[in-house]
């Protein structure tokens, strides 16, 4: 069977007053206790499935993946290696990367173990920006686009969207910059509250004009179709053939295993997640799955609203014939011009 495994790595050095993943400062946990863990969860579910899976892709999210040492890369692509395809570079392997760490021997752990795609929070290139988002100067993301780009040829720039106080001039000229560099994909996203520890940026988004972001919004889309990018899902734009395979998984309805704290999977046909605290997790991670999930219950016709509204964000959309609704139903949806045949 084929299968995605996403990773989540919860450490951060400092948090973002944006942002709402789960993540913990690494001075404050023990990383050998998260990898033990971390593997055996691993182990433990992939041996569980009915058949052998084959990793298709894999995806280090988190925190910030890149805080992890060495010993504990090694460990955990020695867990995940038997289950990659006989040629592992046929996998997408993505790992997303803070600039403020990339050096020359990190990107040697990276490429050594077998990342063969990249995605960089970028954010913004404007330093007013940067300032506002807690993020490090743009000529530290110069530094390490120009490290990751004379490495990697599947590269991936994260821009935030709706940054309060910046003007249009000033957004577009980042988007401008960023677009010379010729990656190969763009993750453009708004910025909004949500996720495991919304409360703690709940102040932030206060200042957030959702206007001036949809504003921002349709620049991104007008530069980016310019510069020969697809438009290929809501929020995301690559270059012919350099689609995110592993976020495809998500929109298509495709099975994946969360390994980590928070993490989220879908397998059989039901979704659950992993506790958001890496302590509770860590307690939990060598029980059974059942004993330690969180399921996320959803009647059938919840599940056919997800189905819909994950196709409707890509452009390949949903064939009208999947649509199950009575006929005048569609002919109205067709009418009202608001699908095609």
């Amino acid at each position: 069977m084929d299968l995605s495994l996403y990773i989540h790595i919860p450490f951060c050095h400092r948090r973002c007053p944006y942002c709402s993943f789960y993540h913990v400062s690494p001075a404050s946990a023990d990383e050998g206790a998260f990898v033990d863990a971390l593997t055996a969860e691993i182990s433990r579910e992939l041996a569980a499935l009915p058949e052998t899976p084959r990793l298709g892709t894999v995806f280090f999210g988190g925190g910030t993946p890149t805080v992890m040492s060495d010993a504990g890369w090694r460990k955990v692509f020695e867990e995940i290696e038997p289950y990659l395809p006989a040629d592992p570079a046929s996998a997408e392997i993505t790992c997303e990367v803070n600039p403020e760490d990339v050096t020359e021997a990190r990107l040697d752990t990276l490429s050594g173990y077998g990342v063969n795609r990249v995605s960089i929070g970028i954010q913004s290139m404007d330093p007013a920006d940067q300032r506002t988002l807690g993020r490090c100067t743009p000529d530290v993301n110069r530094r390490a686009i120009d490290r990751i780009l004379g490495r990697f040829d599947n590269v991936s720039f994260d821009v935030l969207l709706g940054v309060p106080g910046r003007a249009m001039a000033f957004f577009d000229a980042s988007l401008a910059e960023l677009t010379a560099h010729r990656p190969a994909h763009f993750s453009v996203y708004c910025l909004e509250p949500g996720g495991d520890m919304a409360g703690e940026v709940e102040r932030f988004f206060d200042s957030v004009d959702a206007e001036k972001s949809a504003d921002e919004y349709l620049v991104a889309c007008r530069r980016l179709a310019d510069e020969g990018f697809r438009h290929y899902e809501v929020s995301n734009f690559a270059r012919p053939g350099r689609e995110s395979r592993h976020n495809r998984v998500y929109w298509d309805g495709g099975e994946y295993l969360g390994a980590g704290p928070a993490a989220h999977s879908y397998l059989g046909g039901r979704r659950f997640h992993n506790p958001p605290s890496l302590v509770t997790w860590v307690e939990l991670a060598h029980r059974p799955g059942d004993e330690r999930w969180i399921h996320d219950e959803a009647d059938p016709g919840a599940r056919e609203t997800e189905r819909v509204m994950l196709a409707l964000r890509t452009d390949r959309g949903l064939p009208v014939e999947s649509l199950r609704c009575p006929p005048d139903t569609v002919n109205a949806i067709l009418e009202e011009g608001l699908a095609a045949v």
